[in-house]
């Protein structure tokens, strides 16, 4: 008989396509990302499943019960026995939803699991088909809204249109989906037609698949006026062109102008929950390389703070009109003197998302109503994510080496002083010489320099042997 706890069945799987995953091969490790959530298990009430694509280094687990949770020996103990760590028999290049349900003997793992306790929740990164299916195979509930939802309004064309009618400022360009060259066309006819015609236009893939920039096309409108050729006037294109129109004629696109003086890229994170009420979880300035989502600091800068919240509680609310239920962030940019402008909606965990719920494990503490994490003595809480990406000095770590390294010259977080390192996806150091950091301070000054001290630490070409 179940007893009246929780089980958390936690697969942070990344569904996006496929290439994706192929070239960017450290995001099969970003699995890792989910053992932030089992600072639940402080509660002798919950039990946790943790679902990766590669196993979890021990060492990695008492890394997180240790320094990141602050759980003594018996607590640590007491987590232990209600924790279960399960990992697919394939190692395939697909996302970790898709391995699990293919795997009959982990989907009944998974289902035993859910029936030891009154409730057990599917706590997942994005939804999909396959984590719809696990859940109703499982019994266990889904802590994301459905993957019909996300699909349509988590989609380029999608996401505009609700932050149209959320009255949100948007760049210029329609929410219209587009299929085919000669659709976009016209679409770039439109936008270069008025007096201050953008230089460059962005075409989108619309499928929420899409992440990161990867589907993205930069066209230069005056070469592409002159020559009527999409992708030969593409100065950013990050897939061949027989794929690209493959998928421009499955999915769609939306065109927009881009925008050539961008000086910031902050972002908000909102949740919707079960009866419609919206809040605001918080809001960050995003770090962006070539696009893409490469680290953020905590809080967004002061002067455009009041904004992000307004625009994400307005297209919060007309989310939870059209149905959906958990979390979603909305991404901005600021252009010059046009002030904030939205440029996606994401219906899942964004980048920020599992930074939040470290530093809120390492402080011990949830943020409060207005977004604001604070420390137990009442402290505000500053904070710096950033990843590294390098093979060759990271490669020759393992996890123990790098924490025990950031011990040494402690810079490991402490809660005695209330600031410090953690890090995260360990497990992708040797593989893909890959690693996250998150620096917390009361300021994000002393952030930021015990984020660069930990950089160089790891970065150092050599080390004595402790």
């Amino acid at each position: 008989m179940a007893d009246s706890g929780y089980t958390q069945i936690l697969i942070y799987a990344l569904n996006y396509a496929d290439r994706m995953l192929e070239e960017v091969p450290y995001l099969r490790y970003s699995t890792e990302r989910s053992l932030g959530y089992l600072w639940r298990l402080r509660n002798p009430a919950e039990r946790a499943v943790v679902v990766t694509s590669e196993p979890v280094d021990p060492y990695t687990l008492e890394y997180h019960f240790r320094d990141v949770f602050g759980f003594d020996d018996r607590t640590a103990a007491s987590a232990r026995d209600r924790l279960t760590l399960l990992t697919p028999a394939s190692h395939r290049v697909r996302p970790l939803d898709d391995l699990v349900l293919a795997d009959d003997g982990l989907v009944r793992a998974l289902r035993d699991a859910a029936g030891t306790t009154a409730r057990a929740e599917i706590v997942h990164f994005m939804a999909s088909d396959s984590l719809d299916e696990l859940a109703r195979q499982t019994g266990a509930e889904l802590d994301e809204g459905p993957v019909r939802l996300a699909a349509r309004w988590g989609s380029k064309a999608g996401s505009k249109e609700i932050l149209l009618r959320a009255g949100v400022p948007v760049p210029r360009g329609g929410a219209g989906l587009l299929r085919g060259e000669q659709e976009v066309a016209a679409a770039v006819a439109d936008l270069t037609a008025a007096l201050d015609r953008p230089r460059h236009v962005l075409v989108k893939l619309s499928a929420s698949t899409w992440a990161a920039s990867v589907g993205n096309v930069l066209v230069d409108c005056e070469k592409y006026a002159a020559t009527g050729d999409l992708l030969g006037s593409a100065e950013v294109v990050r897939m061949p062109a027989r794929e690209f129109r493959r998928e421009l004629a499955a999915g769609g696109a939306i065109v927009e102008e881009f925008l050539e003086d961008v000086t910031s890229s902050p972002s908000g994170q909102g949740h919707i929950a079960a009866d419609g009420t919206v809040r605001v979880v918080s809001s960050h300035d995003q770090v962006l390389s070539g696009g893409q989502y490469w680290g953020c600091r905590y809080p967004a800068g002061e002067r455009w703070r009041p904004v992000l919240t307004d625009a994400v509680a307005r297209t919060g609310a007309v989310l939870a009109e059209v149905g959906h239920r958990g979390s979603f962030g909305v991404d901005f940019v600021i252009a010059g003197e046009r002030g904030p402008l939205a440029v996606e909606i994401n219906l899942r965990k964004v980048g920020p998302s599992h930074v939040l719920r470290y530093a809120e494990a390492l402080v011990g503490r949830e943020a409060d109503a207005d977004g604001t994490l604070r420390r137990p003595d009442g402290q505000p809480v500053a904070y710096v994510h950033g990843r590294i990406l390098d093979p060759e000095a990271l490669g020759r770590l393992d996890p123990e080496t790098a924490v025990e390294r950031l011990r040494d010259l402690d810079l490991l977080y402490r809660r005695d002083r209330g600031e410090g390192v953690a890090l995260h996806v360990l497990g992708a150091l040797k593989t893909c010489g890959f690693v996250e950091i998150t620096a917390l301070a009361a300021t994000p000054e002393t952030a930021e320099r015990y984020s660069e001290a930990a950089r160089t630490a790891l970065l150092r070409p050599a080390w004595p042997d402790r």
